[in-house]
């Protein structure tokens, strides 16, 4: 028997909730317009972007995020989560890979359910990484869940596949890379947690949808600062990406 949520198991808690997220609503709006300026203003890579590691039987991948999918905080190309995650599993599987990425630093799900293609054509496994500005803009967990499950049909459809798996990424606790204010803090990581939540329900009665939680730099309660780096995070990410792959 699947065991829900709190939340989901007593919806008039879910009240309370909602209602201390709206008021924080104009507190998370001015963070999500500092975030977008401060994207925006940070490192991307510079050099020629490769879209495939060379092989037999390439394994065809789509990439769809916002921040780190884009390349948020390295130089080269070859550093980022998608060219990471796409080597493991070139070597992991001996038969290459090409991708595609569908990535914008503030890309939502309402936004990526608008396009009237997501270019899954022949797509095997297609990898989801959003969240951050859902989070910021405070999108129900409802609303996320629903979307979601639309993109990831819509990813399967377009692929032409039948084994096509879509791969959904956990939303990374964003309040430990930026200073925030503890009262932000404390909803921002709740409604991380509420989206992840939803993700993970949602992956676990879709058939093809697996649901990875993003890698942590936690001993405890503790964050290691010391050993974070936005290298060291694309790295991490990667390697936890590819790995639901050799299950």
């Amino acid at each position: 028997m699947t065991t829900l949520p709190e939340e989901r198991r007593r919806p008039g808690r879910r009240r309370p909730l909602d209602a201390l997220l709206l008021l924080a609503r104009p507190l998370l709006l001015v963070s999500f317009a500092l975030y977008q300026l401060e994207v925006r203003r940070n490192l991307y890579p510079r050099d020629t972007p490769s879209a495939a590691f060379e092989g037999v039987d390439p394994v065809r991948l789509l990439f769809i995020g916002d921040v780190a999918v884009s390349g948020h905080g390295v130089l080269s190309h070859g550093l980022t989560v998608v060219s990471r995650t796409a080597e493991r599993i070139a070597v992991d599987s001996g038969r290459g890979a090409t991708w595609t990425v569908v990535a914008e630093p503030d890309l939502t799900l309402a936004k990526l359910v608008a396009r009237r293609e997501i270019g899954a054509a022949g797509v095997e496994v297609a990898y989801v990484a959003l969240g951050i500005p859902d989070v910021l803009l405070i999108t129900r967990p409802e609303r996320w869940s629903r979307d979601l499950e639309t993109v990831a049909r819509r990813i399967q459809s377009e692929s032409g596949l039948r084994a096509c798996r879509v791969v959904i990424s956990g939303i990374p606790p964003l309040s430990d890379f930026r200073p925030i204010r503890p009262a932000v803090r404390r909803i921002i990581n709740r409604q991380v947690d509420r989206l992840n939540a939803a993700s993970a329900d949602l992956a676990a009665s879709v058939p093809g949808l697996i649901f990875v939680p993003f890698p942590t730099w936690r001993i405890g309660d503790m964050y290691i600062k010391q050993a974070f780096s936005w290298r060291t995070m694309h790295d991490a990410w990667a390697e936890t990406l590819a790995s639901v792959l050799r299950a």
